[in-house]
């Protein structure tokens, strides 16, 4: 057990000033959930009541026990889709007081600074973390693949689907999780208060149904659920022995890369086998039906065939797989993405066009970014770093979508149309993620597995150069031109120096929104 893991965790008194600060950034139009203080109204009042908050708060913390009467939640069903007679076709939406979640907040900040103080949780954990999103996942998982394939070798990635994982989550095995990461005393009899006695009722059309007791998993619609599944899975990466272990929140993957496949097979048995029993000890159900296996390899290459098994189950390879609303293809190259993508954005250019003719331009711009922007733009440093046959259809969707919302003919030049509105070409708009990335990783403020992704030229060697002064990041040397040079790192670490040398600046010295401002209106400028 490493030092950091001895480290005992205190509850630090909350204060008038921090729930006040709390009650404001509650949002009216959110449904308040039972024994709550209608929300608006916790806005009037917010200056008197603070007071009387503040030491009920203090007291629940040193006695470590959490009132009863905020661990009542509203449970209202939403319908999705199907037979509204199956029970399975509904979303349950879980409502709870506010009052608890003003206390919620306050215990969640303390821990959770706590946690990252002594960098408790797992560095490639992703989910529920500030700083941390599902593209820096996607980014990180496809750079080691292209790095294996770059360097000659295989990699091949298992997708685990667990089974209503926040639901069945033990409180027992959580209690003593906590203990072991530092939460013990009064903190840890506060948790423990905090998930006992639990109960909730279900709401349909006005009717309530009697209050049941809610007895394993963290508590749906609350605070501090998402971080107590986050300590409840953190030792997971322990327990595999040969695969780099993947997570955001429960999305759970393995990667394993080698060079002999017969090799690979017996490690990737061995890491499922371990991580079945894992499960099995934390009382996690997996669906095997639904776990996946994809190897990723160079094109014109043969699939190994493996005989991968989970619990006597055997994982069929897949062609594609789907990771975080992006699709990964056996070679990287975005191409099923692509098509998946084409159709949404065609869609999404038919609204356009139809309700151009009903709403302002301004409106009508921001209808483009709801539905065609938001979609374009997701993961596309992923997909479309390089232009290729598959992603050149999205960008000329992009250009459509241009030619519409300004009333244009299907003809017109678009440049001058990107420049009117102020909006960024797909192409130009990856070149400032890519440099958004390295001001992030070089500062620090990305993840830690990100910090050692780019090196400044002037940290290599003394020599007075232009590249030293401009604060340009020494280029890496690669193998082949499509995992290689094609990466998102080599990609990153080209745009970064080219705009340097544009601008004839150390990037590094203007802050993070300088820099964006800066390159934005430096390609809109070139659009005229």
């Amino acid at each position: 057990m490493s030092n950091r893991l001895l480290e005992n965790f205190a509850f630090e008194d909350s204060t008038e000033k921090e729930i006040k600060s709390i009650i404001s950034s509650l949002q009216i139009n959110k449904s308040s959930g039972p024994n709550s203080i209608p929300t608006h109204i916790l806005h009037l009042l917010r200056d008197d009541i603070c007071n009387p908050l503040n030491k009920i708060f203090n007291l629940s913390i040193t006695t470590g026990c959490h009132p009863d009467i905020l661990k009542i939640s509203k449970t209202i069903p939403i319908y999705k889709k199907g037979s509204r007679l199956l029970v399975s076709n509904y979303r349950p939406i879980s409502l709870l007081s506010n009052l608890n979640k003003i206390l919620e907040k306050i215990v969640h900040s303390r821990v959770y600074k706590f946690l990252e103080d002594f960098q408790t949780i797992y560095s490639l954990q992703f989910g529920f973390r500030k700083k941390h999103s599902t593209n820096q996942a996607l980014i990180d998982i496809t750079e080691t693949i292209r790095q294996a394939l770059d360097d000659k070798k295989i990699a091949c990635g298992i997708f685990v689907d667990l089974q209503k994982a926040f639901d069945t989550v033990n409180h027992d095995i959580l209690i003593e999780k906590l203990e072991h990461y530092g939460i013990r005393g009064t903190a840890n009899d506060w948790f423990s208060s905090y998930l006992k006695n639990r109960t909730q009722y279900v709401s349909i059309l006005g009717y309530d149904s009697t209050t049941k007791p809610i007895n394993h998993g963290v508590p749906q619609g609350s605070v501090l659920g998402p971080l107590l599944f986050l300590i409840y899975i953190n030792d997971l990466h322990c327990a595999i022995k040969y695969s780099k272990v993947y997570h955001f929140a429960d999305d759970t993957n393995l990667l394993n890369i080698g060079s002999s496949p017969r090799a690979m097979q017996k490690l990737i048995n061995a890491d499922l086998k371990i991580l079945y029993n894992w499960l099995l000890a934390n009382k996690i159900s997996l669906n095997c039906d639904k776990t996946e296996i994809i190897f990723f390899h160079k094109p014109g290459e043969k699939v190994p065939v493996l005989k991968i098994k989970m619990n006597g189950h055997i994982i069929y390879p897949s062609k594609y797989i789907k990771y975080l609303g992006i699709y990964l293809d056996e070679t990287l190259n975005g191409g099923y993405h692509c098509g998946i993508l084409a159709k949404k954005l065609k869609r999404a250019n038919g609204m356009l066009c139809k309700a151009r003719h009903y709403i302002n331009p301004d409106d009508l711009k921001s209808l483009y970014f709801a539905i065609f922007s938001s979609h374009l733009l997701y993961g596309c440093q992923i997909w479309a770093q390089k232009c290729n046959t598959f992603n050149q259809r999205v960008f000329k969707l992009q250009n459509r979508a241009m030619r519409i919302i300004s009333f244009s003919d299907f003809r017109a030049d678009s440049n001058p149309l990107y420049e009117k509105h102020k909006i960024l070409k797909i192409e130009d708009q990856i070149t400032l993620q890519n440099c958004l990335f390295v001001h992030d990783s070089t500062k620090n403020v990305n993840p830690m597995c990100f910090h050692k992704y780019f090196t400044k030229t002037s940290n290599i060697h003394s020599l007075c150069t232009r590249s030293s002064n401009l604060g340009c990041i020494f280029v890496t040397s690669c193998s082949t031109v499509r995992y290689g040079l094609n990466s998102i790192t080599r990609k990153c670490i080209t745009d970064w120096n080219n705009i340097a040398k544009t601008f004839k600046m150390d990037l590094l010295s203007i802050s993070r929104a300088s820099l964006k401002n800066k390159i934005s209106l430096y390609f809109t400028q070139s659009y005229k």
